[in-house]
């Protein structure tokens, strides 16, 4: 038999209960979530060890040619032209589509021999144009083999389209090989 206080007890006791749960359940989401890793990654928030052993985990292949690839649209949280860009990469799982801010969307594209990524930039802005009907602007680095420098071409990418919107303000895709002098 249950006195009054202690049905209390009980009831606070499940509801630690079910917060410590969420809490590994959060945890262990982080841990295996695909976007959460390439996001991490992007940002430089994992440590050198971790990025390898978390790709394992996760079942990427660490030594494979990539490129980043910076949408920046005119809309903040342009939910359809995420949709759109998720469309147009969805049948391509090596590849991800991801946000770490409202107006910026990012492919990390896994890049095959002798592929034309001018091309493939001016493809993402056609189909946003037509297809979404945003105007956009794309930037692209520089191709890495390894998966630890990622995070290094969403660097150019992002400095493409910086230096891109003042220098090249009349292009709408630019790659941070083709800066010049800018890239001082």
């Amino acid at each position: 038999v249950l006195a009054k206080g202690d049905s209390d007890d009980v009831y606070m006791v499940g509801k630690l209960a079910a917060f410590e749960i969420q809490n590994l359940l959060v945890a262990y989401k982080e841990r295996y979530d695909k976007d959460n890793f390439i996001k991490n990654l992007l940002l430089d928030n994992l440590l050198l060890v971790d990025i390898y052993n978390r790709a394992k985990k996760l079942h990427i292949e660490a030594s494979v040619r990539r490129v980043v690839f910076l949408i920046e649209t005119k809309n903040e949280k342009d939910t359809n032209a995420l949709e759109t860009v998720k469309g147009l990469f969805s049948s391509k799982s090596k590849d991800f589509i991801t946000q770490v801010d409202e107006k910026n969307i990012i492919v990390v594209k896994e890049v095959k021999p002798n592929e034309d990524l001018e091309k493939t930039a001016k493809v993402i802005l056609d189909m946003l144009n037509t297809e979404a009907m945003t105007m956009v602007h794309v930037s692209y680095g520089t191709m890495v083999n390894e998966i630890k420098d990622v995070s290094r071409s969403y660097k150019e990418a992002k400095m493409a389209l910086d230096v891109g919107k003042i220098f090249y303000s009349d292009r709408n895709v630019i790659a941070y090989s083709s800066l010049g002098i800018g890239r001082l």
